[in-house]
């Protein structure tokens, strides 16, 4: 894990670098730095990233000359789009491959939709200045991840924490001949299992943030249910990612004048340098999990920093009445490892899980004014026809 993170950091803080003083997009903050990792992971990401989000683009331009689609329509539409490539692939020939493989593909499959998303919103003119920096900067995070990939470094980069590019599923590790030998990592849950919970996430989540117009992450609880299913520390990773990026984030944006993808950049890097010691004094053993957990909780913790004062206090409510569905969902149709949760859909558990969910939300009613649907404002509304009219 030491090397994944070291070549994500060093990506987050150039991408972040790079949109500070030349204004580049570079595909979204974490596409190209999480790209150059799963890339050394497995050699088939490059070529499924690249059809996918040429997939993606086009997708994008039929929309945009179609239908009315914009903002946040506009990119979770791309993102379905851009996913059916990679998914299509985990469900057809993931059981070729293994779980290393399965999980690049799955967690890999927001990033072309990302990419088209961002490059969309360039003016032609600097589409071809911005790819070739992200494209350079890809070569250089790559290079520096087989570099760091050695045999004379198995003893200290590749066994300090889990391997993860030094496993015996890394191409890179095989292919530099510095391969650690490690018991092999099943999958968490079955492929149609993970696309299900994948799509059902993302239906929530907009369905809440159209409601209470608060962020809970379009795919973080999805996965986050996933996971809880392999270990609960991967729950305990996320949540003090989550806090400590958080409060560097407020200490960076109080005393600098950074704001957006620059925040999102840092904030990603400094949650994934805080998980090394946490892995490490966690029982945590899946290490690529245990880094998109973290890059996760730095994503999340910009979320809220981006939420007005008043609708944080919904924020936490809202999470665990998506997520505790998600992960009752997913236990449902899957049995959960030794350090998973829950391990038994008890009565007991089953009323713990509906007295959260209902009482946040009751909660998230008391504290938050929620929003009007669209029918209720076109209704009300003298342009429409509505109101007094």
């Amino acid at each position: 894990m030491l090397v994944a993170v070291a070549v994500a950091v060093v990506g987050f803080l150039a991408v972040a670098a790079l949109t500070q003083l030349q204004g580049y997009r570079l595909g979204g903050t974490i596409v190209v730095p999480v790209l150059a990792v799963y890339t050394l992971k497995n050699l088939v990401t490059l070529p499924v990233f690249v059809l996918s989000t040429a997939v993606a683009y086009l997708g994008l331009a039929v929309l945009k000359r179609r239908t009315l689609y914009y903002g946040r329509t506009e990119l979770l539409a791309t993102l379905v789009v851009g996913s059916v490539v990679p998914l299509t692939i985990l469900l057809t020939l993931g059981s070729l491959a293994g779980e290393g493989f399965r999980e690049v593909v799955f967690v890999g499959s927001i990033l072309p939709g990302l990419a088209a998303y961002n490059y969309h919103q360039l003016r032609d003119e600097y589409v071809t200045q911005d790819l070739t920096a992200a494209v350079l900067l890809y070569l250089v995070l790559v290079a520096l991840g087989g570099a760091l990939v050695s045999p004379r470094f198995v003893s200290t980069l590749g066994a300090l924490t889990p391997p993860v590019l030094y496993a015996e599923t890394a191409d890179v590790a095989i292919l530099r001949g510095a391969v650690v030998e490690t018991l092999p990592e099943p999958p968490v849950v079955g492929r149609a299992v993970a696309v299900g919970v994948f799509g059902l996430g993302m239906v929530l989540a907009e369905r809440v943030r159209a409601r209470f117009g608060v962020r809970v992450g379009v795919i973080a609880l999805a996965l986050l249910a996933l996971y809880a299913l392999a270990s609960v520390w991967l729950l305990a990773l996320y949540a003090l990612t989550f806090l400590l990026g958080f409060a560097f984030l407020e200490l960076v944006h109080r005393t600098t004048l950074l704001y957006g993808r620059v925040l999102v950049g840092l904030t990603a890097a400094f949650a994934l340098l805080v998980a090394l010691p946490l892995v490490t004094a966690l029982p945590i053993l899946r290490g690529l999990s245990a880094f998109f957990v973290a890059i996760l909780g730095g994503i999340a913790a910009y979320s809220l920093h981006v939420t007005p004062p008043a609708e944080r206090v919904a924020s936490f409510p809202l999470q665990v009445a998506v997520f505790v569905p998600l992960v009752f969902l997913a236990r449902l149709v899957a049995e959960p490892y030794a350090r998973g949760v829950p391990q038994e859909l008890s009565l007991p558990v089953l009323v713990l899980g509906a007295v959260l969910t209902v009482g946040s939300l009751l909660l998230v009613r008391a504290v938050l004014v929620p929003l009007p649907d669209d029918e209720s404002v076109l209704r009300a509304s003298i342009l429409s026809g509505g109101g007094e009219a």
